[in-house]
């Protein structure tokens, strides 16, 4: 079965989790496309009822269909040689070391003999006698052989020494071929890749080439949208440069990806609306609530009655076996005796697959019943197999067992099924929290749903789902390598890191795009490719830039502060809505501020303020004088408030500024009435609605036009009329 490379072309970001989009190029030297085919290297964390394989492009005249889509496991290539080391040479050599060591010990030992030997003193004189003659001859000559017996031992330890670092040497080598090739055989958890396969159909004339697509989802990625909004230096034109921080840990890099962000919910259950027909006249019961799947067949059972008769006669027919004993399988404490072993050496797996055909030649062939007992051994057996832990020489936690579905109208288990689903979703299911499960989507997931096979009398006709643990062992076993650890596990931890990005918290001043898009899905593609590393850390990435039209309001509200304020309106340049999120304000290239910019609609306008602007001066003076007005015993007092606004304009262009007042509004039951006089130029109400806060009572304001390099006055007057003998509580003057 080849293995086809494929590479990352486009990534599709949701709210929660993304859409992986992989391209890959097969070619086909013999003009037929293999029966086969598998595309490794893809993460763990993958959810596997969401894999698609397309067939994008083959040559003029071919037909090519992808089907039987299987999730396995795939281990990349061993760097280190699988060397085999002879365990025997091994064991010499170290027998050889032994050996040697032994006549070292024994050499030192006759050495240290040899030096103990100490030629005896010439013997002392008798009193009074001269002294003896001294054995001259005999005491050289013993002199003689201690000294060659020490060299002779000196010699062979040295000898036998330089043996000894030689064969050292060589068991060293043939241990670290040894480790090297156990260590080759061993794989740990982050070695772990998943991999799809995938069954071709070629019809059709020859083909050389085709292109295919696979595409999966992962949990584990976000995003949340940011800005920089930058002016020219008359605020006439704004180009708004949208950027996106992403953070992912679905256990790939996204390295020159084209990326899609989307406000959408992924992996959501959606039923189409129903639109019921409106008739006029006598009112009639509603119709029955439709079913999710449509009621078996009547007699559907009886398609099977040629195939069991025929069974039947055919068992009847064969002559009786002698006994065959069936193998024990009850209560298994665990699934080695299940699953074929995992052997380190392959030459001694290759002798044991040979003793087994030669003993299978010599046993009898068993019957048709004997088949049909280990068939249902074998059903009794994948039922065991569902409730025991699996293991793959390791230890293996137990998974939960595999849930079975009926076939469609068989009973309605299966829409209620999906409308539980769909209900947690809304709770919180995908898009909104921890996500669906792989147990719970391979519920709705028909793909992953077989047929048993018309001779399994319990299941057929019924559909049942693949069990992915199963083919999950059967593809990593290919590798013979050894698993020290617990391979469910390793794939459900990756499940769980993606699932727990989904609960870290987004950089400061950033929004959920769930909130500001509220029920409206949009799609912003980015406009070159991007890199984003699967750390679990949030990075900025630039989507792209537009560019639009904008205009400057200069705001002044003298009555509260002399400043100048520039304020920017700004029409959303983009074809979709701009979602909230942080912004950095550039003007003529010079950092202004940072804000926080609200939802806008597509091509919708927003008010973006720019701090003040000290080229531009206001003055507010105040004068104050009070009259009575009659000299009956009904009398009014007036208290007249003259305004006086100067505005100067230092700029070199013309500007267009408002200046925003308020006149003070008497109570519903305050015997007070206040008058508006004299006002040059004429101003307009102002109730800040476009602020969308609460209506302002008494605001007024100018809006006006002043050139360059001039001062404009606004002058107004009102009046504050009461009775004679009341006041005003706190003083009667109203303007400081």
């Amino acid at each position: 079965m080849p293995v086809v490379e494929s590479r990352i072309d486009t990534v599709t970001l949701y709210q929660q989790g993304a859409r992986v989009t992989r391209l890959l190029t097969l070619d086909c030297p013999g003009g037929r496309a293999p029966a086969e085919l598998e595309i490794p290297r893809l993460p763990l964390a993958l959810f596997d009822p969401t894999v698609r394989v397309r067939v994008l492009a083959t040559g003029d005249g071919a037909d090519l269909t992808a089907t039987n889509v299987r999730v396995g496991l795939w281990l990349p290539p061993r760097e280190a040689p699988l060397e085999t080391v002879d365990q025997a040479a091994l064991r010499t050599l170290r027998q050889q070391v032994r050996t040697v060591e032994s006549h070292i010990r024994q050499s030192q030992w006759e050495t240290g003999v040899f030096a103990d030997i100490t030629v005896p003193p010439r013997p002392k004189p008798e009193q009074g006698k001269p002294p003896p003659a001294s054995p001259l001859g005999a005491r050289m000559a013993l002199e003689q052989f201690t000294h060659e017996g020490i060299q002779t031992r000196l010699a062979e330890t040295r000898a036998l020494t330089d043996q000894l670092r030689k064969l050292r040497e060589e068991v060293a080598v043939l241990e670290q071929r040894l480790a090297q090739a156990s260590t080759a055989r061993q794989v740990t958890a982050g070695d772990l890749y998943k991999s799809v396969h995938v069954q071709l159909r070629h019809t059709g004339a020859a083909l050389s080439r085709a292109s295919l697509s696979v595409e999966y989802f992962v949990p584990g990625a976000r995003w949340a949208p940011s800005y920089q909004c930058r002016l020219t230096r008359d605020c006439r034109q704004m180009e708004l440069v949208m950027r996106a921080v992403i953070g992912q840990h679905s256990g790939e890099d996204w390295s020159g990806v084209k990326l899609v962000l989307s406000t959408a919910a992924p992996l959501s259950w959606t039923e189409l609306p129903e639109l019921s027909s409106i008739r006029i006249g006598r009112a009639q019961p509603p119709p029955p609530a439709r079913a999710g799947f449509r009621p078996p067949p009547q007699g559907a059972a009886s398609l099977f009655s040629d195939f069991d008769r025929d069974r039947q006669t055919l068992l009847r027919a064969l002559p009786s076996p002698s006994p065959f004993p069936i193998p024990n399988l009850h209560a298994p404490s665990d699934l080695e005796s299940l699953a074929p072993p995992v052997h380190s050496d392959p030459d001694a797996f290759m002798s044991e697959s040979m003793d087994d055909e030669a003993e299978k030649e010599r046993l009898p062939a068993p019957s048709m019943e004997v088949y049909a007992e280990r068939a249902s051994s074998m059903d009794a057996m994948e039922e065991m197999y569902d409730a025991a832990p699996v293991v793959s020489a390791g230890p293996m936690a137990p998974p939960p067992p595999a849930p079975r579905l009926q076939a469609p109208g068989a009973s309605a288990a299966p829409a209620r099924r999906s409308k539980e689903l769909s209900k947690k979703a809304d709770r919180g299911g995908p898009g909104y929290g921890a996500g669906p499960t792989q147990a719970g989507l391979e519920a709705v997931v028909f793909t992953h749903l077989r047929l048993a096979p018309a001779s399994d009398g319990a299941h057929r006709n019924r559909l049942q789902p693949m069990d992915a643990r199963r083919f999950y062992l059967e593809t990593l076993a290919r590798f013979q390598v050894e698993v020290t650890f617990d391979v469910m596990s390793a794939v459900s931890e990756a499940e769980a890191r993606a699932q727990r990005m989904a609960s870290t918290s987004l950089p400061g001043g950033t929004s959920d795009v769930r909130s500001a898009s509220s029920r409206f899905d949009f799609s912003y593609t980015a406009e070159a490719t991007v890199d984003v590393p699967s750390d679990g850390v949030f990075h900025s990435v630039a989507l792209g830039a537009r560019t639009g039209d904008a205009s400057v309001l200069y705001v002044a509200v003298p009555r509260e502060d002399s400043n100048v304020y520039r304020q920017a309106e700004v029409q959303n340049p983009l074809p979709a809505p701009m979602l909230a999120g942080p912004a950095e304000v550039y003007v003529g290239g010079e950092y202004v501020l940072s804000t926080t910019l609200p939802t806008v609609a597509p091509r919708g306008n927003f008010k973006l303020g720019l701090g003040v602007e000290q080229a531009i001066r206001c003055a507010r003076n105040t004068r104050f004088r009070e009259q009575r007005s009659g000299s009956k015993i009904v009398a009014t007092t007036e208290l007249w408030h003259d305004l006086t606004i100067d505005l100067a304009n230092n700029l070199d262009r013309d500007i267009t500024c408002e200046v925003r007042e308020r006149i003070p509004q008497p109570a519903t039951d305050a015997e007070v009435v206040v008058e508006e006089g004299t006002v040059t130029p004429a101003w307009e109400p102002y109730t800040q609605q476009e602020r969308g806060a609460k209506a302002l009572e008494g605001g007024r304001r100018w809006r006006l036009t002043v050139p360059a390099h001039q001062t404009q006055q606004l002058s107004a007057q009102y009046v504050v009329k009461l009775y004679a003998n009341n006041e005003l509580e706190g003083g009667n003057r109203r303007e400081a």
